[in-house]
């Protein structure tokens, strides 16, 4: 059984209590300590292995102070900036307003810069070509930040609540993370001088009751509840007495519990009270498009479903499982109020929570809690919330989760009317000389006159891979990542971030459910132009955002004008965004779409449009966007591909668009049909490409031109031009028949893998590199039947071949050539 440490001094309860301050480096660990079985002095082990604490949140340390950071990712830790920040979006027009939010101490230096230089080894990696003038620019003080983080519900029941008339307050409740040892409140009811509370500690429900601040009652269940079970929970007031009542949904996993106390001799009496769900203490709640963030203390992991307020005695016509139409119809005879935690349409109230029975007002969810996900009543024949609402009535919260981090501005400017498109960044630089370097884009100024090529920045993708703790994963899974001393040095490079400033969607929170959301209303600490990617094993190079800028300095280097736009973009205006372009260039990894920006791609090529698809495993995961100006999106991940968690039975629809998640090849749309190649495997050291031979060197000579018969010799992904993730040609799933393949890779090593989707069944070694003669990449092109193009690398490390390998820039300089004089 695999060994977890986690740091408990952060459980607290007090989630988004304490500040983010200087980055801490106290907590380094020697690599002694890191070996297999050695807890560091700062962490120690769960009290239970089921909590399955492998992939997140394992390096976070936190006092009634500061939260350090630990750094772990991408930065060595020597190198970690004092202050971090981040913008209020990532896309840009000249002119827009725009603010800059930052944590630290003391005073800052801002200044705006154009980024346009990838990680080279050996030069200045910090990715900037120039500052920029700026009126803003200057001396700013800078204070730690509190985050909003740990999802809650908070609603208002109408009324009067005395105990001399008897009420109940109950909800549905499937824990999963029950062995925790700090209060996890699953409800709580307020007034100005009551509160009442049910929670759960070390796998016990309790109950108690505050008058004026101090505790009257308290009451425990006895009997623990099981993580993963469904229990109706509720706690009764009469005049006499409060009775806590556990009723397990299957006797199989868990007991019933029950337990009763007199109460003093006072009155018990709640006037227009508030609830919280899966939480304590809600405050700052401020609402944005379609969700909303705030602060609260005490989080529940789990699942709670339709939560109530109910005015009179127990009902025990009820049963011990009732549906939530029973549940309405009680609530509708006695009076109080029911919630029905089920998704609600698209759009920008879809974060509140109607009330389907009794009076109040529609509740709140805040900081993002999953919903679509199975409720009580679930019978196991639908899998959409879409087909069955009253199945799904449930939500999920957590306490790492996490929309907006909600810290104020430090700065509010404008983006210079001036600005030419392009990549751009805000510097926060302290006083001990660090700096965080903030990315953003910028669009064509209206008006001023387009460029031939425009370049298409994957915020999705980075967004997707936001702050992501990868190697968590595998070193919990024990996956072997190419040789001694890698997982070392992979450790060290691992960009630092704490529990307050969130998750990545490749990552799962501390009682293994997936991380669904992932915001740019946070530092996105891996999303900076110098990041020396730490899953590459040598070579110092970069991945996502980071090697896009490749791309981005050789069309400067040898004078491609561009413009930048983003998936944004696309998402929102369609194919209008690439109208008037002749070339449109994707980055290294643009994984992540909605079906709005594939059809933008698709409708663009279609036009007579010339796309270069100039990375790997692109065009591959279902998008939904919660917020597309914020930019929130959310994924899930449903039951292949390749992955870091699967979706939970039922859950892999998208409550932001009602659609079914996954792969788009499982939606018909395989990125073979747009772009000519699609993923074929993941992993080991890169290859060179090889160039095919035959009549295709006549009929496409000007591809082949002055290119050596292997070239990609080099890189900084893996020391090649084919790696990482790489794409080939798949005529059954969509290849056009006109598509040529111009060159390929071959004799890829034993770590590269066969991505999962594509096997039906596993031989030892037979999905392996030197086994499968489908672990190759393609580069492909063809023409389309209006006059466009199509030009497809295959592989992630192509572009970071291009600084150092002479063949790879002659092979897409040759491809550029082909397509401006095509469209002239």
């Amino acid at each position: 059984m695999a060994h977890f440490e986690f740091n408990m001094i952060y459980w607290g309860g007090r989630s988004g209590s304490c500040p983010i301050g200087q980055i801490g480096m106290s907590a380094r660990r020697s690599r002694s300590e890191r070996r297999k079985g050695d807890q560091p002095k700062w962490s120690r082990a769960l009290p239970s292995p089921s909590l399955r604490l492998a992939t997140t949140a394992r390096h976070f340390r936190r006092n009634s102070a500061t939260c350090q950071i630990r750094p772990s990712r991408g930065i060595p830790m020597n190198e970690m900036p004092s202050v971090i920040g981040y913008l209020n979006r990532l896309s840009f027009s000249p002119g827009d307003p725009f603010s800059v939010h930052a944590s630290g101490s003391g005073d800052v230096n801002v200044d705006l810069v154009r980024l346009g230089r990838g990680r080279v080894p050996g030069r200045d990696m910090s990715g900037v070509v120039e500052s920029v003038a700026w009126a803003d620019a200057g001396s700013i003080a800078v204070k730690p930040q509190v985050s909003c983080t740990g999802a809650f519900l908070l609603g208002e029941p109408a009324g009067f609540f005395d105990a001399r008339e008897g009420f109940a307050l109950g909800a549905g409740v499937y824990p999963t993370n029950s062995a925790r040892p700090d209060k996890q409140v699953i409800l709580e009811l307020s007034d100005e001088s009551h509160t009442m509370r049910v929670y759960l500690v070390r796998g016990v429900v309790s109950a108690e009751l505050e008058i004026g601040g101090a505790l009257v009652a308290a009451i425990d269940s006895v009997c623990p509840i099981r993580d993963r079970t469904w229990a109706q929970v509720w706690i009764s007031l009469t005049p006499n007495n409060m009775r806590l009542t556990v009723l397990a949904s299957n006797a199989l996993y868990s007991g019933d519990g029950f337990g009763e106390c007199a109460l003093p001799s006072v009155s018990v009496a709640f006037d227009q009270p508030r609830l919280v769900v899966a939480a304590s203490s809600a405050r700052d709640v401020t609402d944005g498009r379609g969700w909303a963030r705030g602060r609260a203390q005490d989080h529940f992991d789990g699942k709670i479903s339709a939560p109530f307020v109910r005015r009179g005695s127990d009902s025990p016509s009820l049963g011990r499982r009732p549906t939530l139409l029973e549940r309405l119809r009680d609530i509708g005879r006695s009076g109080g109020a029911l919630w029905d935690l089920a998704p609600q349409p698209t759009g920008d109230s879809r974060h509140r929570v109607p009330l389907v029975a009794g009076e109040g007002s529609a509740a709140t969810l805040v900081n993002l809690p999953h919903q679509g996900v199975t409720g009580p009543d679930w019978d196991c024949r639908s899998v959409s919330f879409r087909e069955c609402p009253e199945q799904f009535s449930a939500a999920y919260f957590n306490f790492q989760s996490i929309i907006d981090v909600g810290w104020d501005a430090a700065v509010e400017s404008i983006v210079p009317e001036h600005l030419p498109s392009g990549v751009y960044a805000i510097r926060l630089t302290s006083n001990d000389g660090t700096a965080d370097v903030i990315p953003f884009f910028v669009r064509r100024a209206r008006g001023a006159k387009k460029a031939r090529s425009v370049f298409v920045a994957s915020t999705l993708t980075y967004l997707a891979y936001g702050n992501e703790d990868l190697i968590s994963f595998f070193e919990a899974t024990g996956t072997r990542l190419s040789g001694p001393g890698v997982l070392d040095r992979a450790r060290d490079l691992h960009t630092g971030r704490s529990v307050d400033i969130g998750l990545s969607t490749y990552d799962k929170y501390t009682d293994g459910v997936g991380v669904h959301y992932s915001s740019a209303l946070r530092p996105l600490l891996n999303m900076r132009p110098d990041i020396e990617y730490w899953g590459y094993s040598s070579g110092g190079g970069a991945r996502g955002f980071g090697a896009d800028l490749y791309l981005l300095e050789w069309l400067e280097t040898h004078d491609y004008p561009f413009d930048v736009i983003t998936d944004l973009e696309l998402h929102q205006e369609g194919v209008a965004a690439l109208d008037g372009y002749d070339l449109v260039l994707t980055g290294s990894h643009p994984e992540y779409h909605t079906a709005r920006s594939l059809d933008a791609f698709e409708q663009y090529r279609d036009r007579s449009g010339n796309l270069l698809y100039l990375g790997g495993n692109g065009f591959y995961w279902v998008t939904g966007l919660i917020d597309s100006d914020a930019p929130c999106i959310e994924i899930r991940r449903g039951y292949t591909g390749m992955r870091m968690w699967t979706s939970e039975p039922g859950e892999a629809d998208l409550v932001s668009g009602w659609e079914t998640g996954g792969l788009w090849r499982h939606r018909g749309r395989p990125p073979q049909r747009l772009v000519g190649v699609g993923m074929a495997a993941a992993g080991g050291d890169s290859r060179p490409f090889d160039l095919a031979h035959g009549e295709i060197r006549t009929t496409h000579s000007w591809f082949y031109e002055g290119l050596p018969e292997t070239f990609g010799l080099d890189g900084f992904a893996r020391g090649g031009a084919s790696g990482d993730e790489i794409d080939r040609v798949d005529v059954l799933l969509g290849t056009p028949p006109e598509a040529m393949v111009l060159a390929s890779s071959s004799n890829h090593p034993l770590d590269a893998q066969r991505t999962v989707e594509e096997l039906e069944y596993t031989f030892h070694g037979g999905s392996s590199g030197p086994n499968d003669p489908e672990i190759h990449a393609d580069i492909v092109y063809f023409e389309t039947p209006r006059g466009g193009s199509v030009f497809s690398v295959g592989s992630i490390a192509f572009l970071a071949s291009l600084p150092v390998d002479a063949g790879s820039s002659r092979c897409l300089r040759n491809v550029m050539e082909h397509m401006l004089e095509r469209s002239a």
